[in-house]
């Protein structure tokens, strides 16, 4: 149970306490908490003091707070997350990978930065043709060390770009 849904059901407990009826609007706690907060601070001071001390009163002796309160305030089924944008970039990639031809089949062993297997292209002027076309110079073509007679393209290591250009 969450820090907000107990809170939620505190002050839900602590209105039934003074015969109000928690008022539950929204569908997530955090909406049911605010509702029921501006309920609460709407009442007489007297009233919460009142609704307060008969709250904690039923919390002790019901053996804690989901039993003394837990039927107020309805169970929500989690939502689940939003997808990022690296996750939607992924399952795109992961969803193009599908659909490349047998000729240029994915790698079983190399991957690229993202996990996902490389392309292997089946001869260096297919791969070369391929690298010119994307218009990345920092793009490389290199010999696939799992099977022989494929090429992939890559980016060179930062280390490797910086020794190459003082040679």
């Amino acid at each position: 149970m969450n820090s907000t849904r107990r809170s939620a059901m505190r002050l839900a407990l602590f209105l039934a306490c003074v015969d109000v009826e928690p008022n539950l609007n929204g569908s997530t706690y955090k909406d049911h908490l605010a509702a029921l907060n501006s309920q609460f601070l709407s009442i007489d001071i007297e009233l919460r003091k009142e609704a307060r001390r008969k709250g904690r009163k039923r919390i002790r002796e019901a053996p804690g707070l989901e039993k003394a309160a837990g039927h107020l305030i309805p169970t929500l089924q989690p939502t689940p997350p939003e997808r990022g944008r690296w996750a939607r970039k992924y399952e795109l990639s992961r969803r193009k990978i599908q659909h490349w031809p047998p000729e240029t089949p994915p790698c079983a062993v190399c991957r690229m930065g993202c996990g996902l297997p490389k392309r292997s292209w089946p001869s260096r002027e297919i791969a070369e043709r391929i690298r010119l076309r994307q218009n990345d110079p920092l793009l490389v073509g290199y010999e696939c060390p799992a099977q022989p007679g494929f090429w992939h393209l890559g980016h060179r290591k930062t280390s490797n770009i910086r020794d190459s250009a003082i040679s």
